[in-house]
Order: structure tokens, then C-alpha cells, then sequence
């Protein structure tokens, strides 16, 4: 009789504890459910919407770094050339460079080592030394890498007309060329490895 009841009670006993760990969240439940408890349906709308604006955020994020309306746009709204974007943005070449099929030739913060000074450029009173020096950087013409480096020279927005070699790399004027481009509706950008030009300033 006492053996009956003792598996009575190990029989009891196991249908509790299997009770229990069907009613217990499982780890998947609890990481779909980061509250650990039942949630409302008000909860739940506020969960919905948090990620909708999450999303949100993150595509005009990306729409924002891949702005390809005219090639001043896509230098302000990508992190690809930030010195020379600061400069472009101060200058009054930037309305040029927004509303004109050109070609912006802009050099890498690297460039810019050997000119310590560059900030002068932005200081009042140097509005036409800043403009020269972007003007050096653009051509009047949109082109690709391609038809840009097949040329034997190409003439400046500040006026000069300035060889293309192909020794040792694709260089314009004394400035190596990155090959590659980024094509926008208004205006190609193709990369520099160094300035090409860079005004001298009164003592």
C-alpha cells in the first residue's frame, strides 16, 4: 500500500513540474518578448511604431549619403572628401559646381598635409584666394574617368590649361589622378591624390 502511494506521488509530481515548463516562456519567447510578460496591445503598437521610426531613420540615412542630384549635393551629403567639401561649401564656386554640368576634381584630406595653413582660405578676406583655389579643381565639362584620363589636357574653371600625363599613373598637371568617378544628374567628382593648385598668400 505504501509503495502505491509513493508512485501516486512521483506520478503527481511529474505532471506538475511538466505543467510548469509548458506555462514557462521558452528563450525564444523570452527574446521576442524583451518585457518577460504578456504584452498589451497598446505596448504593442508603440513597439511597432519605434521600429518603423528606426527604419525610417535608416533609409533616409542612406538616401542621404547617396544624393546624386548634382555633384556639390553628393560632396555635402558624404563624408568622402571633408576638407575639401568645408572649402567647396565656403566658396562661391559651390552655386557653380551645384547648377553646372562639371567635373569637381577633389582632392583627399591626405592632399592637404603640406598646406598646414588650408583654414586661412576660410578666414574673411580671402574670399578670392578660396574661390581660385576651386576653381583650379573643376573643369566646365561633366565627364567620366574614362574620357577625363583619355585626354592630353583639359582647361580649368580659373582658366589655365593643364596637361594630362599617363607616366607612372594618370597625373593632371603635377596631381595624380584616382581612377573611378562618381557620376551625378548634375556633374561628375573624380578623386586626387594631391592639390592642384594652391595660392600663395601675401606676407
Amino acid at each position: 500500500m505504501r509503495k502505491f502511494e509513493t508512485l501516486l506521488m512521483c506520478i503527481a509530481l511529474i505532471a506538475i513540474t511538466s505543467c510548469s515548463n509548458k506555462n514557462a516562456p521558452s528563450d525564444d519567447d523570452a527574446s521576442k518578448n524583451p518585457l518577460g510578460r504578456e504584452v498589451t496591445d497598446a505596448e504593442k503598437r508603440g513597439m511597432r511604431l519605434l521600429k518603423s521610426r528606426q527604419e525610417s531613420k535608416k533609409n533616409m540615412t542612406t538616401d542621404k549619403s547617396q544624393n546624386k542630384t548634382s555633384a556639390y549635393r553628393y560632396l555635402i551629403s558624404s563624408d568622402e572628401y571633408p576638407i575639401f567639401t568645408n572649402l567647396v561649401k565656403k566658396s562661391r564656386m559651390n552655386k557653380h559646381i551645384h547648377s553646372g554640368d562639371v567635373t569637381v576634381l577633389a582632392p583627399v584630406d591626405s592632399a592637404f598635409n603640406d598646406y598646414p595653413n588650408y583654414k586661412d582660405l576660410m578666414l574673411p578676406g580671402n574670399e578670392e584666394l578660396l574661390d581660385e583655389f576651386i576653381s583650379y579643381h573643376i573643369v566646365d565639362e561633366s565627364m567620366e574617368y574614362k574620357q577625363f584620363s583619355d585626354g592630353v589636357n583639359w582647361t580649368v574653371h580659373a582658366g589655365p590649361t593643364l596637361s594630362l600625363t599617363k607616366k607612372g599613373g594618370i597625373h593632371f598637371g603635377s596631381a595624380h589622378v584616382r581612377s573611378g568617378s562618381i557620376e551625378t544628374d548634375l556633374g561628375t567628382i573624380i578623386g586626387m591624390d594631391d592639390l592642384i593648385y594652391y595660392p600663395e598668400f601675401e606676407k
